[in-house]
């Protein structure tokens, strides 16, 4: 069986300096930023369908930077989508070609 999995390196978020000091303050690595983000394993240029999905919930703050194994059947290139939405509620999206052999 061929696997793939995802893992989340970094994430920026562009003028920082308009975040509110109090929230600045809480921030103590990249990933606080982030409050969801997913992983369509074989996009077909049309809609993103979250195949794996990480989020934070009230009560668990915690988020899994690396996403379970993905199981693909056959070899090849696949189109592989990041999306990750930041605690403002702003999404940003990445495409990748991932050689599965």
């Amino acid at each position: 069986m061929l696997t793939a999995s995802v893992t989340l390196k970094d994430f920026v978020i562009p003028n920082t300096e308009l975040i509110p000091k109090e929230v600045r303050s809480k921030v103590k690595k990249w990933s606080d930023y982030i409050d969801y983000w997913a992983v369509d394993w074989d996009f077909q240029n049309d809609t993103f369908m979250q195949g794996w999905v990480a989020y934070r919930t009230r009560r668990d703050r915690t988020l899994a930077l690396t996403s379970d194994a993905h199981s693909y059947e056959k070899p090849g290139r696949h189109r592989l989508v990041v999306k990750v939405v930041d605690i403002f509620g702003n999404d940003a999206s990445q495409a990748y070609d991932a050689d599965v052999k």
